[in-house]
Parts: C-alpha cells; sequence; structure tokens
C-alpha cells in the first residue's frame, strides 16, 4: 500500500504541474507584448486515469492582465473504490520579469481522507521570504536538510510551467525549471522525446502538432535519499504532450502520461476555454 500511495501522490504532482502549462509561448519570449499575445483566460479541464480507468479530475484557470497573472487549480482523486479520496487547491499570484514567470504568492490546500494540510509561500525576486507549512514537517534525519541556499532562484510548482514553453524556440521541451513547494526543492527536466500528429477534436479545432516532451524528476533536497526516491527520480519514461493553441503560439498539456512499476497515471484533455480579446472558442476532446 505504501508503494501505492508513493507511486499515485508521485504522478499526481507531476500532472498537476503540467496542467499549469497553460502559459507561456510566444508571449513570455517577448515580454512586452504579452498583453497582446497572451490570452486574458484560460480554463482547462482534465481527466485523471489509473491504468485506464477513470480516478479523478483537473480543473485550472489561468488569467492574465499586462504582466501580471493569476493560476488557480482544483484536483479530485479517488481510488480503490473510495478507500483513498485526495482533494487539492492551489493558488498563485504573480508577475512576468525578464520573460520569466516571477511568482509573488503561492497557497496549496490538501486534504487526504481525514488528514489535510496548508503551505504558503511568499516570493521577492524569486526568491522564498516567508512560508507557512502545516502541519509543520517532522525532523527526520533521513532527510536532506533544506537551507535558505534552496529557497534562492526557485519558483512555485505552478509557475515553474510556465518556463516551459517559451515561443520562438525550435524545441519547446528544452527546459529545467528549479521548484520549491514547501517541502522540497527539485528540477522539472524536460526535453524533447518526439512529434506526434494530434488529430482534430470534436469541437472542430484542426489537427496539430503534438511536441512530445520527457518530463524528469531530480529531487535536491527536502526528500530522503533512499531506494523510492531514486527508483522515481530514474524514471525517464514520464511525458508531457504539448499542442498550440489555434492562431497562437501558446503551448497547452494535451495529456500528460507517468508510467511506473504500479500502473500508468494519464491526464488527458476533456475540455478547454480560451478567451482573447473578443474573441472565445472551446477545444473538446
Amino acid at each position: 500500500m505504501a508503494g501505492y500511495k508513493r507511486t499515485l501522490i508521485g504522478g499526481i504532482a507531476l500532472i498537476a504541474a503540467s496542467v499549469g502549462a497553460a502559459q507561456a509561448g510566444d508571449a513570455l519570449a517577448k515580454g512586452t507584448q504579452l498583453k497582446e499575445t497572451w490570452p486574458s483566460t484560460v480554463e482547462a479541464h482534465y481527466k485523471l486515469k489509473f491504468n485506464g480507468v477513470g480516478v479523478g479530475k483537473i480543473h485550472f484557470t489561468s488569467k492574465m492582465a499586462g504582466q501580471a497573472y493569476t493560476l488557480d487549480s482544483r484536483g479530485e482523486v479517488s481510488v480503490l473504490f473510495g478507500a483513498i479520496k485526495w482533494t487539492g487547491t492551489s493558488n498563485v499570484a504573480g508577475v512576468v520579469e525578464g520573460a520569466e514567470p516571477a511568482p509573488k504568492s503561492y497557497a496549496f490546500d490538501w486534504a487526504k481522507n481525514k488528514k489535510g494540510g496548508a503551505i504558503k509561500l511568499g516570493f521577492a525576486a524569486r526568491k522564498v521570504v516567508n512560508q507557512s507549512v502545516e502541519p509543520p514537517p517532522s525532523d527526520n534525519p533521513e532527510m536532506i536538510k533544506i537551507t535558505d541556499a534552496h529557497k534562492v532562484g526557485v519558483i512555485d510548482p505552478l509557475s515553474a510551467i510556465m518556463a516551459l514553453t517559451m515561443g520562438g524556440k525550435a524545441d519547446p521541451c528544452d527546459r529545467r525549471v528549479r521548484v520549491f513547494d514547501g517541502k522540497q526543492r527539485f528540477d522539472i527536466v524536460f526535453s524533447a522525446k518526439r512529434k506526434a500528429h494530434i488529430p482534430a477534436s470534436k469541437s472542430g479545432v484542426p489537427s496539430s502538432v503534438g511536441y512530445v516532451c520527457r518530463a524528469m524528476y531530480e529531487p535536491i533536497a527536502g526528500h530522503k535519499n533512499n531506494e523510492a526516491s531514486k527508483t522515481y527520480a530514474a524514471n525517464r519514461d514520464a511525458e508531457v504532450t504539448l499542442r498550440k493553441l489555434p492562431n497562437s503560439e501558446v503551448l497547452i498539456p494535451h495529456s500528460v502520461v507517468v508510467p511506473t512499476g504500479w500502473g500508468t497515471g494519464s491526464m488527458v484533455i476533456d475540455r478547454i476555454d480560451v478567451t482573447a480579446g473578443t474573441q472565445r472558442y472551446a477545444l473538446t476532446e
């Protein structure tokens, strides 16, 4: 059971981060032209599956106003016939500085069966300046200790994915992001794996090219240096497939696949609603 929980939580972490990828595209690369190129609102609904069976859903909303952004997400998971139930919400506010996301605040609340917790982080110039974690982490000698140096030059998990899809890059998968989530300091390393054909959607959005990125988790601090962590970090099979929104350089996640020894977790598009100026359209699979 412990291994199953670890696999499930690890898969959810990667999927939840990837949901935030309704972000950056050409707008981030151009910086000052962000307002003209970035949709004002993106609402994304995804289905979560484990071994092909539906286990939950994630709803994500991003909003842009000038250089400022807000990101909100909510996820729900129920497995083993309801024996394990998990819900989580995240809220981020920040600005785009130097063509990169710079969060100001991050909040994450979660509940698993009868347990729950909350994390709040404050940032200044991509440095954590205040934090609150409930319940407080236990003082475990097996954990790699987090130092103040680990909290410099980092961003939160949702803002991290804004750095993934920089418009104008020949390879949108070529990216390493430095993340601090309040409990762990880790890198997510994306690299190109292949291109895939994404067929036309039911809502009439034309077929497109999918950029399949390998996504690797590299723990830095706040984790146990044991075989479980090493096994998860060695997983080279997790994939994030990105697609462009119609008539735009903005990339969104089309799907996420996380194979593990316990099975395969996945996230697939259910519906995405986009508002750009006076235009509004939907992408429905």
